[in-house]
């Protein structure tokens, strides 16, 4: 029962249906608009449906107070209801409150064909809001866990990381260059972007606290993709003598090997100074070409540091 209220189509068709039952039973007029208020109501997350209701419900208080004024002073008829119109709907947008005006307009209709016009209507139009709201927050509360589905995108990306990162220790040693590697590098971004989304959604799950470990997992992700593209675009570009290559070659594996969420790196980084060094006791450059290759070559190594600098600090923001 609790997995078929994760679906938003059920939660709209139940919400409406017993909104307007509710809403029949106490007697009150227009006890549809509750029902509808309720589909409108329904929300993808839980904080999300929180600041809809608030916003709506201000709306909506706004617009029954103001119609009922309007009204009463003024009295029924369209011409009123523009001006109602002209008042309400810079205000909603001047406050951030457009959730409500759609609802709040209708409200204002249901004042406009009342006769007499007295505070029983106000009383009604604010039950029937309630009701709707009401009805479609409780709904809400049934929100299914996405946290399996971050963990399979997890697995994935790690996974395409560790092949890009091996393909590039491969490359190092063969200089050729796979030849779906853009394919890879467009697919793992739009991996990337939608379990971001997916993060801020699960966030948006929790009311009282926040699960901001998964975003600050992907926003880790995100960084050390914009440093994997600038390690392709300087590997790429230079030549060693084979026993060089094979060295960044070798780590560069033992890094793709390595990407675990629980890895400190700490390892991985005392290993890439330690062959900084030794590249640093080669021979000085003889020709620009070999300058040239020696600067790319520290620069990949600087890189390949800063992308495990990233997973550093984030294991250590996780284990305070």
């Amino acid at each position: 029962m609790k997995k078929t209220l994760y679906s938003n189509t059920v939660k709209i068709v139940l919400s409406a249906t017993i909104s307007i039952i509710i809403a029949t039973r106490l007697g009150l007029e227009f006890s549809v608009t509750a029902g509808i208020i309720s589909i409108l109501s329904i929300q993808s997350t839980r904080v999300e449906s929180i600041s809809v209701a608030i916003k709506r419900f201000t709306a909506v208080s706004i617009a029954i107070l103001l119609s009922y004024f309007l009204y009463l002073l003024l009295g029924t008829n369209p011409i009123v209801f523009g001006l109602f119109l002209l008042i309400f709907v810079p205000i909603t947008k001047r406050f951030s409150l457009q959730e409500g005006m759609v609802v709040g307009s209708v409200l204002s209709t249901h004042l406009l064909v009342s006769n007499p016009i007295d505070i029983y209507w106000v009383i009604n139009e604010f039950v029937l809001t309630l009701i709707g709201i009401g009805v479609a927050l409780i709904f809400n509360l049934f929100t299914e866990s996405l946290d399996h589905k971050f963990e399979e995108n997890k697995e994935n990306i790690e996974e395409v990381y560790r092949k890009i990162l091996y393909s590039m220790g491969e490359t190092l040693i063969t200089h050729a260059v796979p030849i779906d590697e853009q394919r890879v590098l467009e697919e793992i971004e739009e991996n990337i972007a939608s379990t971001k989304a997916l993060a801020l959604e699960i966030n948006n799950n929790y009311l009282f606290k926040e699960k901001t470990q998964f975003i600050k997992y992907i926003d880790m992700r995100i960084m050390q993709m914009d440093t994997i593209k600038r390690m392709k675009k300087h590997f790429q570009r230079f030549y060693m003598k084979y026993e060089q290559t094979k060295m960044l070659s070798d780590l560069t594996k033992e890094v793709a090997n390595n990407l675990s969420e629980e890895n400190d790196c700490l390892e991985l980084i005392n290993k890439v100074n330690f062959l900084r060094d030794i590249y640093k006791q080669m021979d000085l450059p003889k020709s620009r070409d070999e300058f040239e290759n020696r600067a790319l070559l520290f620069q990949f190594l600087n890189d390949l540091e800063e992308f495990l600098q990233i997973k550093r600090e984030y294991y250590l923001s996780m284990h305070k």
